[in-house]
């Protein structure tokens, strides 16, 4: 019987790496439109995930963020940075689901820093700002500190292209297909809470999984719509996995019967690179790109 190949969560880890990103803490929008940003920082990408090692496997991932599996009633399944400097996930607990919402009329779901510096998921008036417009810190009661964006988006710092940073509303997102447009790709990293929270990014740059054409730091990896440009990981083949880019560029994380495992990434049905043992599979929606399976 033929394996039947699997990329989990859409193949990739998400948060992929862009070239020349800032892996600092997302920054705080001005208190209003008129306040002045340094014109000197450069905020990038403001955090996204680096894949590393893959934190020892698939034990790090307790629960799965793209289908929100594996958590009980009242928690959400985010990712979150690993001790060990790895990224993994769990479930964490929280009034709403800024992606679901789940809040009354009027409101909306999203992160609020508290004067004590803790950040937690809330019910707080809705805001007005619609996706991809500036956006600032609302008028909040005592204490609280939220965006004036509207339900399901996030106010995120991002570079201007003449320089200096802009604060603009971003749509949250568990997956892909919470996008309208572009990749759950951009990981946002909050001040006073392990959680790390995606929001939808730019499309991930397509590449050649054979020639590897991607720029240092990142690999070539099949995704859910052909292979794209990722934070390239270190796992050897046979090793288990969570995502395709855990595996080091050439390979890819293949699920055959509940487990994952990175395998050598070959030219289907035939030519080179051909598997040096086991045969060729096709991966969906990646072309030629296939993975040799024992």
């Amino acid at each position: 019987m033929a394996a039947r190949l699997v990329l989990l969560g859409g193949a990739l880890l998400m948060g992929l790496w862009v070239a020349g990103c800032d892996d600092g803490e997302t920054l705080k929008p001005p208190a209003d439109a008129g306040t002045t940003v340094d014109s000197g920082v450069d905020a990038g990408d403001s955090g996204t995930v680096d894949p590393g090692d893959g934190g020892g496997g698939r034990s790090d991932f307790t629960c799965n963020v793209v289908k929100q599996d594996g958590c009980a009633a009242g928690q959400s399944c985010l990712y979150t940075d690993l001790t060990d400097g790895g990224t993994g996930s769990r479930c964490f607990e929280g009034a709403c689901d800024p992606v679901r919402q789940g809040c009354a009329s009027g409101q909306r779901c999203t992160y609020v820093r508290s004067d004590a510096g803790d950040t937690q998921r809330q019910c707080v008036a809705a805001g007005t700002a619609a996706e991809g417009a500036p956006c600032t810190l609302a008028e909040a009661p005592p204490g609280q500190t939220y965006d004036t964006c509207a339900a399901g988006l996030y106010c995120k710092d991002e570079a201007l292209s003449g320089g200096g940073t802009g604060f603009f509303c971003r749509k949250l997102c568990h997956a892909t297909s919470d996008c309208a447009s572009g990749d759950c790709n951009t990981v946002l990293r909050l001040a006073g809470t392990q959680e790390l929270p995606l929001v939808c990014g730019p499309p991930s740059s397509p590449c050649n999984a054979f020639s590897q054409d991607c720029e240092s730091p990142l690999g070539c990896y099949p995704a859910s719509n052909g292979p794209v440009c990722a934070g390239s990981g270190t796992l050897a083949e046979g090793a288990a996995c969570e995502f395709s880019n855990q595996c080091s560029p050439g390979s890819t994380c293949v699920v055959s019967g509940g487990t994952g495992n990175c395998r050598t990434l070959c030219r289907f049905p035939s030519g080179s690179p051909a598997c040096a043992s086991g045969s060729c599979r096709a991966i969906t929606n990646n072309g030629d790109v296939g993975a040799c399976v024992p």
